[in-house]
């Protein structure tokens, strides 16, 4: 039985994660550096696995708050964040009676379900008054989600410690993905030839879920995600300089994408993508046109 209580990598498309400390991490505000371009969320949903300061101006996730009774269980798409070929999305199970789960209790095969292949990673917690059990699936597309229909579904909810069964399902609820406003694509033409590979990149796609660059082999191996990732920082309209770090590397519908969304210390960020002047792909200056 698999409850994805640690994270646990679920791969229906090729993707290579990095990791650094513990599987919570935090959104960093960068608020020493005198930039806000990095948001965080007020939502209570996303301060379960995010720490940050709610007071920071910034992007918000896009509110669904769609669900649906199963066994006197409600299952609630609270909210998500869509940019590019990239998603979070926060998912709530409660009893519809108001009453409490156990501490040790966990949603068992908890999958995302689309018309085409995804990879995601999928956490889960007991909230601290112990009425509902909130995930979060941080996923990666091959192509753009939004406007398409997504399915959470899982087997049932049980208790992580003895394997007991506390309420049978199945549950599943069904709702329209939307991309967030702030999430824009930059069209380039750069070539990146390092060791024995050459890849060409054509697309930057700029989201508060970070910065995601598309782009194919040009060396024969295209059935392989590169080894190598360019260096790649952002400059924000007050002129400060922030390198980002790879948070994954994934297949996409032209070939593979990079996934920037990490800081120094491997710490998840999220960005204010209005605040962002230009971005910098292994030392060519992208300019930012809004």
């Amino acid at each position: 039985m698999n409850s994805n209580q640690q994270g646990n990598k679920l791969t229906k498309n090729a993707r290579k994660k990095r990791f650094v400390g513990t599987a919570i991490v935090t959104a960093v505000l960068l608020m020493a550096m005198g930039s806000s371009v990095l948001a965080s969320s007020e939502k209570d949903s996303f301060t379960l696995f995010y720490k940050g300061d709610s007071k920071n101006s910034g992007e918000f996730p896009t509110l669904i708050n769609q669900s649906k009774v199963v066994s006197g269980v409600k299952t609630t798409v609270e909210e998500s964040i869509i940019g590019g070929n990239s998603a979070m999305i926060m998912v709530s199970f409660e009893n519809e009676d108001g009453t409490v789960f156990p501490k040790d209790a966990a949603i068992a095969n908890l999958e995302l379900k689309w018309a085409k292949d995804a990879s995601y990673m999928v956490e889960q917690r007991v909230t601290e008054d112990g009425k509902k059990i909130v995930a979060m699936f941080d996923v990666d597309t091959p192509s753009s989600l939004n406007g398409k229909k997504v399915t959470i579904q899982a087997d049932s909810i049980v208790n992580s410690a003895t394997g007991d069964i506390i309420v049978e399902g199945p549950f599943s609820n069904t709702f329209k993905a939307q991309e967030s406003s702030s999430s824009y694509n930059i069209e380039i033409d750069q070539t990146i030839s390092v060791k024995q590979e050459e890849m060409s990149i054509q697309t930057v796609n700029v989201s508060t879920l970070g910065i995601g660059i598309e782009g194919n082999r040009l060396d024969g191996h295209t059935d392989q995600l590169p080894k190598y990732n360019p260096k790649v920082s952002i400059v924000t309209s007050d002129g400060k300089e922030i390198e980002l770090y790879l948070g994954s590397t994934s297949t996409s519908a032209h070939g593979f994408q990079w996934n920037y969304n990490l800081d120094q210390e491997g710490e998840r960020v999220f960005l204010n993508t209005a605040l962002i002047a230009s971005i910098s792909i292994d030392e060519r200056n992208i300019s930012v046109i809004k």
